[in-house]
């Protein structure tokens, strides 16, 4: 039973995976991860893989890997990979090119950011399955640079009918009834080739117990469109269903008529679902560790930097203390309530119980590429082998020596090479 005035997030890692938090505080006391930092337990991102890559196969699902949500980090979308899933799909530009910096295959661009103008030549060489498109425009330009390259790129539709879900400042996309007059305009073009649909959540986020999994709106509309291009004459390929993907709700989407996914929290167990459910298959694979620095009006000032939560799933807690010990027993409260123009701190209550270099332990409901934390890589937790913790990254995916200076991608992917062997 959770405790509600416990973070839910944070009371799920400490029941699945209360090693990572340990190991944490004892790497951050000892100084061998910094302050403000996400620290990735990579044995649970493989066991996570496996289960969501499973599910995938059996259900004859492809798994596109949304890796902004861990900062697009190469071990752990390397990992992913080398362990059932298929691609990654780029969010943005700056994923493809993250993905290009460390030899990852991209299967999906344009979905939620269009590619921006100047940069779909160098995008179109990744080479990416499919790439979703907005309007007419950019697939014009898409033409125009599969030309140049002598390739016929696949395109979606990016679809949506009154009634359906949009998260502020996401919107965009083909109305449904355009669907005839859109098919008709792309005709004219010889280097692109219209495949598929997608949209955005298929899947309504839940944010309270026991509340019914189902699809959204947004997925009903993606049948329709999809029905329409297949009487207007159109091969539809693939049907991209992203938003809140794990193992649990696949079997949903695949029933919905999905060929795709896009799993990102399911990867890291940290689904609105795994945060009322504690018997989910994916266990939580992070913890955000940072340090007391000073008091002030009875509270404690922890350094900040990490602060990107949802918001909907009530308060949010720390662990505060020196050794694992002290701190497992002593939980503070984050005020985040209170409104920071930067998080240059995380206010905690009560202050007397944190003194000033204890370690705090955070687990919310994160996406890591909006923050400005480091992220720390350790592998061996499970105990089956070596406690090891890789490269440390910075918050621009440059990994780092031990004087925080950016190392070469080469150095980095042949340690992936090795670790991603072991695992086998």
């Amino acid at each position: 039973m959770i405790n509600r005035r416990f973070s839910m997030y944070l009371q799920r890692l400490i029941e699945r995976n209360p090693q990572l938090l340990e190991t944490a505080l004892k790497l951050h006391q000892s100084g061998r991860i910094p302050t403000n930092a996400w620290v990735i337990d990579l044995d649970t991102i493989v066991d996570n893989a496996r289960v969501l890559a499973a599910e995938a196969h059996r259900l004859g699902l492809t798994t596109y890997l949304m890796s902004k949500q861990y900062n697009r980090n190469p071990y752990v979308s390397a990992l992913a990979l080398a362990n059932g899933l298929d691609k990654i799909v780029a969010v943005d530009a700056m994923c493809s090119l993250m993905a290009r910096r460390f030899n990852l295959p991209v299967g999906h661009m344009g979905h939620l950011n269009q590619l921006p103008r100047h940069m779909i030549p160098a995008l179109l060489a990744l080479r990416p399955d499919v790439i979703t498109i907005y309007n007419v425009e950019h697939a014009r330009w898409i033409d125009e640079a599969a030309a140049k390259l002598g390739i016929v790129q696949d395109l979606m539709l990016r679809v949506y009918a009154p009634g359906d879900l949009f998260f502020d400042g996401q919107e965009g996309g083909f109305a449904e009834q355009e669907i005839p007059a859109i098919v008709q305009a792309l005709a004219q073009f010889s280097h692109v080739r219209l495949v598929g649909v997608t949209a955005f959540p298929c899947v309504v986020y839940n944010h309270k117990p026991g509340e019914k999994m189902e699809v959204s709106p947004n997925m009903h509309t993606v049948q329709r469109a999809a029905a329409t291009l297949r009487q207007l004459g159109i091969e539809v390929k693939q049907i991209n269903a992203p938003g809140n993907t794990s193992s649990i709700t696949m079997p949903l989407l695949a029933q919905h008529g999905a060929t795709h996914v896009e799993p990102g929290h399911g990867l890291l167990g940290t689904t609105p679902n795994h945060a009322f459910n504690g018997s989910l298959p994916e266990r939580p694979a992070y913890a955000y560790v940072t340090e007391i620095s000073h008091h002030f009006g009875g509270r404690a000032y922890a350094y900040g930097g990490g602060i990107f939560h949802d918001g909907y799933l009530g308060t949010i807690n720390a662990l505060v203390g020196s050794s694992w010990e002290e701190a497992r027993h002593n939980q503070v409260e984050y005020l985040h309530e209170i409104e920071q123009i930067i998080d240059y701190h995380m206010v905690l209550q009560p202050g007397e119980r944190c003194k000033v270099g204890d370690t705090a332990l955070f687990c919310y409901r994160t996406q890591m590429q909006m923050t400005r934390s480091y992220i720390a890589l350790i592998s061996g937790l499970s105990g089956k082998r070596e406690l090891k913790v890789h490269y440390l990254f910075d918050h621009a995916n440059n990994a780092l020596d031990e004087q925080f200076n950016p190392i070469a991608p080469e150095r980095v992917l042949a340690d992936i090479k090795s670790l991603s062997a072991s695992y086998v």
